[in-house]
């Protein structure tokens, strides 16, 4: 090769990843070893032209990959790469390439690119045969987060646990455990009992509001007074998971445990060290506020903890969790406030959220999906007190930041404001009698949640919708039938998405073409496997272990859902720094080649379940 083109091949491969995280040694050593191959429009080559090759680069071109029964694989232009996939094989390719214009490629040797592999964790996980090892490869990769991230989030609590803790027996008298507080300075003591097992917790607040509120003896035993069965975390475990179940429990410490053994306590003063309280303390707030005006300048803050949960790392499915507790939050605190302004209700009822908020996937895009339950035989204006407080709900949730939804999937629509027995009955007309159209009516009430209210209507009904589709298979082949309706793209093309049939289109719906796609095979096998979650992971592991998926089958999925949704929360900071408005929808133009990579292989992964998922569906489970 003529040494003059060393210096071009260097800077290709130092900016096209994942050679750009090769020492300057091993890039010289590469760039050495390249071979210049030219083929100009129309070539065609396959088989041992492809098989135990090497890896192809493209230097300036582009070409499209065909299957061997003719269908388009994917289209690749400049900074794209094929052949890895091949390099195990002999004889007979899985695809043809066929050049769409004169093209200059750079050849690495399979013996070059296995001494890159051996030497280089990064680059093997890049270029294994299997897609969901080379999207677990972009865990906390540099590309994905060079944006000055706080990593707190992602420490491990040992570093953090308060270990000079108060404890005492359950014996023990009230008077006691408060001086022992006061000792240790302290938020609060850990009760055990004799045999040194931990049964109970007190706080400090406990004291205020349940002894000296209430007058109660301070020589009685702690146990009179304590919380039962505190909740610990594990020492080894990550702040964001201390952070989580604080959120969920709300509370303000926990008991850090090591080896099931009593060590320590977090809470808020380990967490404001680490600049990770935003959502508790928003939280609280939310709690406390008094009125509606109070609660829409709360909203304002969601902005903000969604650019610092994803700015910290965090996983997807971690920060849709924060962002649904927090909608949670507005929805309970709202409806207290109408309870208190419209007077007790004239019977038991529940408020029930459906779609992303059912499954704790909220986003910032998220919008309303809701009803409201209530216990039968109701006359007219008993129901007018309900209506009028769906209004007053979904109005003030629109206040706070969570849109109407546009499909009139409220408790605000009437036919959405009912007796349980009328909820039976549409479930009934869903499921008994389902049609394409109706199914597509009804998805959205297919994922339930309880959030307010009379928890056993939702528990009731959730029971009768999961006898009912267990009762008609129909249904499940009829959802995924529908589900499987809507195809992710084969990968992007320039400045383009390129789609199954071949169509290049403009902008990417990440939502729709990717995030909604794994959702639904979630749904669709949960209920199949009589699954409880409503969360798509929880899911996808409750049908692993039900026997639907294979274990491979649950890391692929898992390992895609989390990139496409890591792509989609990372594009959505930059419109937010940028002032530009929010959208599912992503230019190509913007995609980084890195990105551009691994979104193929989760699109490949999507696919390959989907046309699983169809074949199990049509051949029975």
């Amino acid at each position: 090769m003529d040494q003059s083109l060393l210096p071009n091949i260097y800077d290709f491969i130092s900016h096209t990843h994942p050679f750009s995280l090769l020492s300057t040694i091993e890039k010289d050593a590469m760039a050495t070893s390249i071979k210049i191959v030219y083929y100009a429009k129309d070539d065609i080559i396959r088989d041992e032209s492809l098989c135990s090759t090497g890896l192809f680069m493209i230097r300036t071109g582009a070409l499209e990959q065909i299957n061997n029964d003719g269908s388009l694989r994917c289209r690749l232009g400049v900074g794209d790469s094929f052949g890895f996939t091949q390099l195990k094989k002999s004889g007979k390719s899985d695809y043809s390439v066929h050049f769409l214009e004169n093209t200059l490629l750079y050849l690495v040797s399979k013996q070059m690119l296995d001494f890159l592999i051996s030497k280089n964790e990064k680059i093997a996980q890049y270029f294994d045969s299997h897609e969901w090892v080379r999207l677990s490869s972009t865990h906390n990769d540099s590309e994905m987060s060079d944006n000055g991230i706080n990593k707190g989030f992602m420490q491990k609590i040992r570093a953090f646990v308060q270990k000079d803790i108060a404890i005492m027996r359950d014996t023990d008298s009230i008077q006691d455990t408060a001086l022992e507080i006061g000792r240790k300075n302290s938020e609060l003591a850990f009760i055990k009992r004799k045999d040194d097992e931990l049964c109970g917790v007190v706080t400090k607040s406990d004291l205020a509001l349940r002894v000296v509120a209430q007058g109660t003896d301070i020589k009685q035993p702690i146990s009179s007074i304590m919380t039962l069965h505190p909740v610990c975390i594990d020492i080894n475990k990550r702040l964001f998971a201390a952070l989580d179940l604080m959120i969920s429990y709300n509370l303000k410490s926990l008991g850090v445990t090591d080896g099931g053994r009593l060590v320590g306590s977090i809470g808020a003063p380990q967490l404001l060290l680490n600049s990770q309280l935003q959502s508790i303390f928003l939280l609280k707030n939310i709690n406390k506020a008094q009125n509606l005006e109070t609660l829409k300048a709360l909203s304002v803050q969601k902005e903000e903890i969604f650019i610092t949960l994803v700015s910290s790392g965090l996983e997807p499915t971690a920060i849709e969790r924060v962002m649904t507790r927090i909608a949670d939050a507005f929805y309970i605190r709202i409806a207290k406030l109408t309870e208190q302004k419209l007077g007790q209700s004239p019977c038991p009822f529940a408020i029930m959220v459906a779609g992303s908020q059912a499954r704790n996937e909220i986003h910032l895009l998220s919008d309303q999906d809701n009803a409201i339950i209530v216990q039968d035989k109701l006359n007219d204006n008993d129901m007018a007190y309900f209506h009028n407080f769906a209004n007053i709900l979904c109005k003030s949730l629109d206040e706070c930041g969570y849109k109407l939804c546009s499909g009139n999937y409220m408790a605000a629509n009437k036919d959405f404001c009912v007796p349980y027995s009328t909820f039976e009955q549409y479930y009934y007309s869903w499921i008994c009698e389902a049609t394409e159209k109706k199914l597509l009516n009804s998805i959205v009430f297919m994922d339930i949640r309880y959030v307010y209210g009379d928890e056993f209507l939702i528990s009731k009904l959730k029971n009768y919708v999961s006898t009912t589709i267990a009762q008609n298979s129909r249904f499940l082949s009829l959802m995924a039938l529908c589900s499987l309706s809507v195809s992710p793209p084969l990968g992007l093309f320039r400045q383009f998405v390129l789609t199954k049939d071949g169509d290049n289109r403009e902008v990417l719906d990440i939502k729709k073409n990717a995030v909604a796609l794994v959702v639904e095979l979630g749904r669709i096998y949960a209920l199949k496997a009589g699954s409880k979650h409503t969360d798509t992971i929880s899911r996808l592991n409750d049908a692993c272990e039900a026997g639907i998926l294979s274990k491979e089958d649950l890391r692929e999925l898992c390992e895609a859902y989390s990139f496409i949704n890591k792509v989609r929360f990372s594009h959505q900071i930059l419109a937010l720094n940028k002032s530009e408005k929010l959208s599912n929808t992503i230019d190509p133009k913007s995609l980084s080649q890195f990105e551009r990579n691994h979104l193929k292989d989760a699109f490949r992964i999507i696919a390959k379940q989907q046309e699983a998922a169809s074949f199990r569906f049509k051949g029975g489970f």
